[in-house]
């Protein structure tokens, strides 16, 4: 409860009539869309993700990242970038997800990029496997106006953790909290929330007892447990059971469990904006097969407002079937 109070008081903070304002036009766009299938649009995102980098430094086998399968270049988002977009998303962006592929902290002007987001009123959030998270940085982490520190912990020891999180140190995820929590202490701040993320293999799901104990331990303000994502039967054997998972797993092939339907908000309220500048509508285009424009070429607005952008909603509005990300999503 006092997590969901803390950041509800934040949000409230990032208000103001524009943005609240726009985000009432993209609600009522949506439901025009989807419930009376009249496909009129207006409004810009209330929420994006800006990927800080594609680079990681560990190897989990179910990401594109970790696996080395992405196609899309390696780099990293420079502080001029994310200072020169700022002028275009403040005034009606109140969240950004500071995270896309990657880690995070691998961008040596994190903390810079943090800060500019915060300066604009912009409440921001970072998923981390907390390798990188030191004393020194902490302080800084603590200071810099982060919300949320999301960290992944799948695992309750090392043995465990490297199951999936491979090249993955656990005591370091531990130190990393434990700097984070006296950093938190020391500034007397409530800021950045802390959660701590399990997802759900073979391996962990009938550990969640162990993994709340960390948590607590080690300062998590609230824990999530979440259903991994398999992009194929590769790595089966991590699969949980099928309470705890999002597929049914019959004559050896994976399937989904919901069924896809013809909506998806996120296509109305937010967008990801890659390290090179690529414009991406969803999460689950790692390979950046659905981008629509970059933002060193074109601003966001002209993106967003965009023919192929357009008509990219409306078919995920009517024929979403059609559309090869979407088959893995849960939304």
């Amino acid at each position: 409860m006092r997590f969901y109070c803390i950041l509800l008081g934040q949000i409230l903070k990032s208000l103001s009539f524009t943005r609240l304002w726009n985000f009432c036009k993209l609600t009522f766009t949506f439901i025009l869309s989807h419930c009376f299938k009249i496909h009129r649009f207006t409004g810009l995102p209330a929420f994006v993700s800006i990927e800080p980098t594609n680079i990681c430094n560990l190897r989990c086998p179910e990401c594109p990242t970790g696996n080395q399968t992405s196609t899309v270049g390696k780099g990293k988002i420079t502080v001029e970038l994310c200072q020169n977009l700022m002028p275009q998303i403040e005034k009606t962006v109140f969240f950004a997800n500071l995270y896309f592929q990657g880690e995070p902290f691998v961008n040596e002007q994190m903390i810079s990029i943090i800060k500019t987001a915060s300066n604009a009123r912009i409440l921001t959030s970072i998923s981390t496997n907390a390798h990188f998270i030191t004393e020194k940085n902490a302080d800084e982490i603590v200071k810099s106006g982060l919300t949320k520190l999301i960290i992944s912990l799948d695992g309750y020891d090392q043995k465990s953790y490297e199951t999936y999180r491979r090249n993955g140190n656990f005591q370091k995820v531990l130190d990393g909290m434990m700097a984070i929590q006296q950093a938190k202490i020391q500034n007397k701040s409530h800021l950045p929330l802390v959660e701590l993320q399990c997802l759900l293999f073979k391996h962990t799901e009938n550990h969640k007892n162990e993994i709340r104990q960390i948590g607590k331990e080690f300062g998590a303000d609230i824990i999530q447990f979440k259903t991994a994502q398999f992009y194929d039967e590769q790595n089966i054997e991590m699969l949980p059971s099928h309470k705890n998972s999002r597929y049914t797993h019959e004559n050896g092939k994976l399937t989904i469990k919901n069924k896809l339907k013809n909506k998806c908000w996120k296509m109305w309220s937010s967008c990801i904006i890659a390290w090179n500048g690529n414009v991406l509508p969803c999460c689950f285009d790692k390979n950046h097969t659905f981008s629509y424009g970059n933002i060193q070429e074109k601003s966001l607005a002209e993106i967003w407002f965009s023919k192929p952008y357009t008509n990219f909603r409306k078919l995920v509005h009517t024929e979403r079937e059609k559309i090869s990300m979407c088959q893995n999503c849960t939304s």
